[in-house]
């Protein structure tokens, strides 16, 4: 118990950093995150194939934010007052900043491709298990169709935690440290699933702008996507942010190793001090 709470902590921590990161150049993130709210809105309304391309291209917008937050992390102070409507004007185009350096090019669209055809196989137990009861109505379903469409659908939750943490630091080690990607997929794997509970309390508030918006649709049904796309343009960069953070403290030295000692080392460093986050 002593150990979770302690990662939960941690997670707040990344979290309440990320805050402040977003804080400096909130018109540049803010901006990215809406457009990013915009895009996944807009491409989930494409039948079948809109998760795959949600799936295809989130490896893109989230290395790019990588990069933005790490120019903004090295900012002297908050932005200026006279910048911030060009900032809020050129975010959109920041989701795309991945591909200024061509080196990026090969390891961003494996990555892609990494993405897709995981999240691709993911979905595959949803068919399996919960066949086309899935999209019917839950309350016609029988009680053994309602179990098989849960489960299928923890399962398709789990793997997508799984594809998502061997993501969430490979791309700022390839696309930050310039570490080979598939290396990098491996380290990013065993990081996550040593601050599973800390990343938990970054996972909980990005899902919070779907929750809420399901809550609003109970009473206001026309408010639930204005409400989900609300929260998702602040939510959205903040998480980014919070992971950056998370990155940092992780993966400080140089000559990171992932060995059971190492993460033990770092986890001590973390729960001592915050000097990233500050």
């Amino acid at each position: 118990m002593q150990r979770i709470l302690k990662h939960l902590r941690i997670g707040w921590r990344w979290l309440t950093g990320g805050w402040r990161l977003f804080m400096r150049n909130p018109w540049l993130l803010g901006g990215m995150g809406l457009t990013t709210a915009a895009l996944i809105a807009t491409l989930t309304l494409i039948p079948l194939l809109g998760g795959l391309l949600v799936a295809l291209l989130a490896p893109i917008w989230l290395a790019s934010a990588y990069l933005v937050i790490d120019g903004v992390r090295k900012m002297p102070m908050a932005l200026p007052v006279s910048l911030r409507t060009p900032a809020l004007k050129q975010s959109p185009g920041q989701l795309v900043a991945v591909f200024r350096d061509h080196a990026h090019a090969l390891p961003m669209a494996v990555a892609c491709l990494f993405s897709a055809a995981a999240v691709l196989l993911a979905n595959l137990p949803l068919q399996v298990l919960g066949g086309n009861a899935w999209v019917a109505d839950w309350s016609s379903l029988e009680l053994g169709a309602q179990a098989g469409v849960l489960l299928a659908m923890l399962l398709v939750f789990a793997l997508y935690a799984v594809v998502a943490a061997t993501l969430i630091y490979a791309l700022p080690l390839t696309f930050l440290r310039d570490e080979p990607l598939i290396p990098a997929l491996r380290q990013s794997l065993r990081a996550s699933r040593h601050f599973a509970v800390a990343l938990s309390v970054l996972l909980g508030v990005l899902l919070a702008p779907f929750l809420l918006g399901s809550m609003v649709s109970l009473f206001f049904p026309w408010a639930r996507y204005l409400v989900s796309f609300s929260i998702s343009a602040v939510v959205f960069p903040v998480i980014a942010a919070a992971l950056y953070c998370s990155y940092r403290d992780i993966f400080a030295g140089k000559n990171y190793q992932a060995g059971t000692e190492m993460r033990r080392a770092t986890d001590r460093r973390i729960t001592g001090a915050d000097a990233v986050t500050q």
